[in-house]
């Protein structure tokens, strides 16, 4: 029998647009417009979809950071 694994994720859109990834909550940072995480995340296939996401919802700088949990 396998085991179910989680991983939650954080994401947030930087003031360019940019949208980050991270496995800790980040920190806006209104000096540089750029959220700040010391644990970032990179993952192609999940950004890709994270991407899809937000354009979708329209967050935006304005909005706080987000996470998921993913299960597989």
């Amino acid at each position: 029998m396998s085991k179910t694994k989680s991983l939650t994720i954080w994401f947030a859109v930087n003031k360019s647009g940019f949208i980050g990834l991270y496995y800790d909550e980040p920190t806006r940072n209104e000096e540089t417009g750029k959220w700040d995480s010391k644990f970032p995340f990179v993952n192609s296939i999940i950004y890709d979809q994270i991407v899809k996401l937000v354009e979708k919802s329209n967050i935006t700088w304005k909005n706080d950071a987000e996470c998921l949990t993913l299960n597989f």
